[in-house]
């Protein structure tokens, strides 16, 4: 018995170094057969599922591994990796912080307790972790990525790029540090060298959604309003949220200012500049989409990018549709339409780069605009009583998506 599953949990290895996760997947699982309590063929089953993403099963084998030995160290990593995975940060968090009492002097403890913290937002605790595993293994190449992303972070660029050079001297395959590279890339405003670090990072591991998410970022920046765009963003994310309202507000405050000056040049042609760069900056997101859409690449626009990009391209059809018609003599109600549907063009367009909570809203929320805007289009068109009800819902409902969107 022994032997088989020396033999399987020997060939489970090898195929998980080679990066065949579901053949060592079936090895491990063969030994685990005929020795069902062994906590170190748990933890490597665990370690292959990880490799899966399949993180509720990962976490289950992980904790098989410490009922059979609570002090078994690789089993906490691994459960901490899969509760990480599970986004229960906190979770991970204790479980890391438990093997480090166990095994203080590993350095990939370290390691991953500053990616967990990086995770939690806490980029100053991170970094601090990930410098007692560069003092514990200063010639690993993941140890000086954690701490790029953590200076990355901390908007400490030039000691980020040290660190990312740092990292690809000692691997020149590691594909996190070319992403890194490429973001670092991205805020100096160098978009040539930002993708081309996004696609060494892309070609190395094929399957990172961060990496393919970069490169798509870094192809639109080629458009020098989309980049000057992006870097605006990233500064306006670095500021308190009161300083976000602020500069959101920003518009509305200019034009209350500027009301005693109606009806001069200077002050129209203030207005219409102002009012042209706050919708260019909503619109320019799904716009360079759709070039993305239309050109080789656009397998880098993933499923929430995609329906955001389609959902624009709705709204923004109907709400043209309802200027022209308005134009043409149509109803005067069908200009305050337009100004709604234009609303949640705008909100969805960018629904990708929400949180992924406010996103399952949004998409709700535009779902029910689009059956509204429908109905008021149409009851419009029939001089129906209930056309102004169905537009001021479609109305006030564009301004909550938008603001949502922005604040997001």
């Amino acid at each position: 018995m022994d032997d088989v599953v020396g033999v399987a949990v020997r060939r489970g290895q090898a195929l998980l170094d080679l990066g065949r996760h579901r053949e060592a997947e079936a090895q491990f699982r063969t030994a685990l057969a005929a020795s069902p309590g062994d906590p170190v063929t748990h933890t490597l089953l665990a370690q292959a599922l990880l490799r899966q993403q399949r993180y509720d099963e990962a976490r289950d084998h992980s904790r098989a591994a410490l009922a059979a030995d609570p002090e078994h160290v690789p089993a906490h990593s691994a459960l901490a990796a899969s509760l990480g995975g599970l986004e229960q940060l906190p979770e991970a968090l204790e479980v890391v912080r438990r093997a480090l009492d166990l095994a203080p002097g590993f350095a990939g403890l370290h390691l991953q307790h500053a990616y967990v913290l990086m995770a939690q937002d806490r980029p100053a605790e991170a970094l601090a972790s990930a410098e007692r595993a560069r003092a514990l293994d200063p010639e690993d190449s993941d140890t000086a990525t954690a701490r790029a992303a953590a200076l990355h972070e901390l908007r400490r660029f030039d000691e980020a790029d040290a660190a990312v050079a740092e990292a690809l001297r000692l691997d020149p395959q590691n594909a996190e540090a070319h992403r890194l590279k490429g973001l670092l890339a991205l805020r100096r405003g160098g978009s040539g060298s930002a993708v081309s670090a996004h696609r060494t990072a892309l070609h190395l591991d094929p399957t990172d959604r961060h990496a393919r998410e970069g490169l798509s970022l870094a192809l639109k920046s080629r458009n020098p309003l989309y980049l000057a765009l992006l870097r605006f963003n990233l500064w306006l994310n670095s500021v308190p949220t009161g300083v976000r309202v602020a500069v959101a507000l920003l518009p509305f405050l200019l034009t209350r200012f500027l009301k005693p000056f109606s009806g001069q040049a200077w002050a129209t042609a203030l207005v219409v500049v102002v009012i042209g760069l706050v919708v260019l900056s909503w619109t320019l997101e799904p716009l360079m989409n759709c070039v993305l859409l239309l050109g080789r690449d656009r397998h880098l626009l993933g499923r929430a990018a995609r329906r955001a990009t389609f959902t624009f391209l709705g709204f923004a059809a109907a709400a043209i549709t309802a200027v022209v018609l308005a134009t043409a003599g149509g109803p005067g109600q069908l200009v305050g339409l337009a100004f709604g549907l234009g609303l949640w063009a705008m909100a969805t367009g960018s629904g990708h780069t929400v949180r992924e909570d406010r996103r399952g809203l949004l998409n709700v929320g535009s779902a029910v605009a689009a059956v509204l805007g429908a109905t008021a289009f149409a009851a419009i068109l029939a001089g129906a009583p209930g056309a102004t009800l169905a537009v001021g819902l479609v109305l006030l409902g564009g301004v909550v998506a938008t603001w949502v969107t922005v604040l997001s």
